[in-house]
């Protein structure tokens, strides 16, 4: 059996979706990935797996000549490839990889990892994501999300009907990859870290401004930065401005890394004060799951990694005093009390986001549309 997995990057479809994809290659199907060509791309051939380009994908942008291109070069690899199954992950994807699966005869499904900026910006452009969404999800046997809140958009602006969708819980995390590494709780300054790409929407300046204000308060503590600058975002923060918030010392910026556990290991909370439209941002669970105590907004897809108090603490989006209230909140903690919302969020991921759980719900839909009885093996997931 040959199955397809194509999304908009080959990071993201490596660096979230790779133990899936081994798993079902070490059933024994067919692995494919369909992707825009990066520095990833070669991964996938170490690791036996297929890959095919998709060379007129753009991840923003509305043009719709440029789009009917991106369609036919859809049809034409999937014509090619021949495959069974296809699930189709982000914007572009599951909107035109959708209609060329429909035009294949083939089924496939859509994961809806986040909203991002189409439910968000301007009211054209959600009404025109609206009707690209409610016209391609009719050919997906199913729609899935990973949080409650894009699926009740979905429904409540009729773009398809709850029958159609599946909550699917975060992509999962492999709870063997991230654990914890070293003692914990050292004696140096507090560290708080912010993974992510370099975007306003991912709240960088919100995180700025809250450091700023716990600093002017006589507080000793370290920020930094990691990720990715993304300028071809409308969203972008540019080096520059990075640069000039270094340089006066409100943060330490640390470039961008294939690798993040090392810096997970080095921080004592990791922090996301996100008001980006999201699914479930993976950095949450990784951070849990190696023990690290989260500070995130109750924002949809970041509410669903932390349980207040518990593992972490839900800042106001937008909010830079409220950020820095619940990082001061944490400044004053024992390290005691950091261990225990640590091991909170450990615990938590083993019982919800452990993706052990995710390749078996995966593994089952396959068994049903395929009509066949695949083994759930769990020596199957390891790379």
């Amino acid at each position: 059996m040959r199955i397809v997995f194509s999304g908009n990057t080959s990071w993201g479809m490596y660096n979230f979706r790779i133990a899936l994809m081994v798993a079902f290659k070490n059933i024994g199907f067919d692995v494919w990935v369909v992707a825009p060509e990066d520095e990833y791309t070669s991964k996938f051939a170490e690791i036996g797996i297929n890959f095919k380009p998709v060379k007129k994908l753009k991840r923003s942008g509305t043009n719709p000549i440029a789009d009917i291109v991106l369609l036919r070069e859809y049809i034409g690899i999937y014509k090619q490839i021949k495959p069974d199954f296809v699930f189709h992950y982000t914007i572009k994807p599951n909107i035109y990889g959708s209609f060329a699966c429909k035009i294949c005869n083939i089924r496939s499904i859509s994961v809806t990892t986040g909203l991002g900026n189409a439910f968000s910006n301007s009211r054209f452009l959600f009404i025109f994501a609206k009707l690209l969404y409610k016209f391609s999800s009719s050919y997906a046997s199913e729609v899935w999300f990973l949080n409650a809140s894009d699926l009740n958009i979905f429904v409540e602006n009729k773009i398809l009907k709850l029958d159609k969708t599946y909550l699917l819980k975060g992509e999962g995390i492999d709870l063997e990859l991230f654990r914890p590494t070293k003692a914990q709780f050292e004696d140096k300054p507090i560290t708080f870290t912010l993974i992510s790409r370099m975007l306003y929407d991912k709240g960088v300046e919100v995180f700025v401004k809250a450091t700023n204000l716990l600093r002017a308060k006589g507080y000793n503590f370290s920020s930094i930065l990691l990720g990715q600058i993304d300028t071809d975002n409308p969203e972008g923060i540019s080096l520059s401005t990075i640069k000039e918030w270094q340089a006066a010392g409100m943060i330490e910026y640390m470039g961008s890394t294939s690798d993040v556990k090392p810096y997970i290991g080095d921080a004592d909370c990791i922090v996301l004060p996100s008001y980006y439209k999201e699914g479930i941002p993976r950095i949450l669970m990784e951070a849990a799951a190696m023990e690290k105590p989260i500070i995130t907004t109750n924002n949809i897809g970041c509410i669903e990694t932390v349980d207040n108090g518990i593992n972490g603490f839900l800042c106001e989006m937008k909010d830079e005093q409220d950020l820095a209230d619940k990082m001061e909140l944490f400044l004053k903690l024992t390290a005691e009390q950091r261990q225990e919302l640590g091991k909170a969020g450990r615990e938590k991921m083993e019982k919800e986001f452990d993706y052990k759980i995710i390749i078996e719900i995966y593994l089952n839909k396959l068994n049903h549309y395929l009509n066949r009885s695949f083994a759930y093996k769990k020596e199957s997931f390891q790379p």
